[in-house]
């Protein structure tokens, strides 16, 4: 624990360290922390300070928790949850239309920067994202399957971006709707195998016109119009 700053709170000290290792990635997006009993011991601070200073970061949308996981990390800066809280009083054209430049942008760049590494992983990303189709580990397939595409674009404030926007939880949100209405979701998945291979093959052009085929399925699914000119 660094030396205690006059008229700062240990929690307000224990929330500033969390908020700088979060933003310098060690402890990536969708990461455990450590527990309080750890983060107690590691800082010498009290579990009151650590309680506060977790509760303090969950509030501003960096952190998340869930009972019987842990607290995990959401954002890596308080971009994203910003736009979040936005998104209620936007119009949703206006959000799908952000959406759709974010995720083609991404899937562009992910194909011009991605490393032999990154490939690999986002192979696997699909993989485990198609085996888990119908299966209760769907969601969590799909959302790392997005993050290693975002993160092989190479911009770390794009990525942010996206996920302030919503990013994948929309095409969770119309899977969902879709099968509870009988009416299937093949093409959006099929969609994503698409975009994984024009980024592992470094093709930006079919990497983006895929991502941009996926997002409009996603919008059809859930009603939303674009204006003419962004399709």
């Amino acid at each position: 624990m660094s030396r205690i700053t006059p008229n700062i709170t240990l929690a307000e000290q224990v929330t500033d360290q969390l908020r700088r290792r979060i933003a310098e990635g060690e402890f990536p997006v969708g990461s455990l922390i450590p527990t309080e009993a750890e983060l107690t011991q590691e800082l010498g601070v009290s579990r009151n300070s650590v309680r506060e200073a977790l509760r303090s970061l969950v509030h501003v949308g960096l952190l998340g928790a869930r009972a019987g996981y842990g607290t995990f990390v959401l954002a890596t800066n308080e971009v994203a949850p910003t736009l979040t809280r936005r998104l209620d009083h936007e119009r949703a054209a206006d959000v799908a239309e952000v959406r759709l430049l974010l995720e083609r942008e991404g899937a562009r760049l992910a194909a011009i920067r991605r490393t032999d590494e990154q490939a690999e992983r986002l192979e696997a990303a699909l993989a485990t994202r198609t085996a888990q189709i119908g299966r209760p580990g769907y969601e969590d397939a799909d959302i790392a399957f997005h993050r290693v595409l975002l993160e092989a674009s190479g911009n770390e404030l794009l990525a942010e971006l996206y996920r302030g926007v919503g990013g994948n939880e929309q095409a969770l949100l119309a899977l969902r709707t879709g099968e509870a209405e009988g009416d299937g979701t093949s093409e959006i998945d099929a969609a994503h195998v698409v975009i994984a291979r024009a980024v592992i093959a470094g093709d930006p052009v079919a990497a983006e016109a895929a991502a941009a085929h996926a997002v409009r399925l996603v919008n059809e699914k859930q009603g939303v119009h674009l204006p003419e000119a962004a399709r």
